[in-house]
């Protein structure tokens, strides 16, 4: 008696092969779109980290002001004012600091914003807000007095 075996099983290898193919590469491709996506991510958050430090600076460096009225050659209270410049660097900064008079008296309501464009070309910005005491800065020695 003679048997047949028959091999229906003939170039199925080579199809699970091609298949095991296809989703190797298509797990590629979305590694290679997530990488992207984290670069620009890391990239935009560099950019927020230095934006808020800009921010920041100018924020103290109208806190930094050494007398109430105007006085030549001193940082002074009255003196500061809405204003806007360009930072360049890496990327380029756009740094607009808007002043107005506060609820409170001898104060000013500072609100800085800092925008720029990231590497995508989306229009990016944060904002830094604060109340600034127009407290003559000759008392902050008394704060170092011991009471009696």
């Amino acid at each position: 008696m003679r048997t047949h075996h028959h091999h229906t099983q003939r170039g199925t290898t080579l199809l699970e092969a091609l298949v095991a193919f296809l989703v190797l590469s298509l797990g590629m491709i979305a590694i290679a779109r997530v990488q992207g996506h984290l670069r620009l991510d890391a990239d935009v958050a560099r950019q927020r980290s230095e934006a808020v430090r800009l921010a920041q600076e100018d924020m103290e460096t109208l806190r930094g002001f050494a007398s109430i009225a105007n006085v030549a050659g001193l940082r002074s209270f009255d003196a500061i004012a809405s204003a806007s410049r360009t930072v360049n660097g890496i990327t380029t900064y756009v740094l607009d600091r808007q002043i107005a008079p506060a609820d409170v008296p001898l104060a000013k309501v500072a609100s800085i914003s800092v925008s720029w464009i990231d590497r995508s070309g989306t229009a990016q910005q944060v904002a830094l807000h604060s109340i600034i005491a127009g407290t003559d800065p000759a008392l902050s020695g008394a704060l170092a007095l011991a009471p009696r």
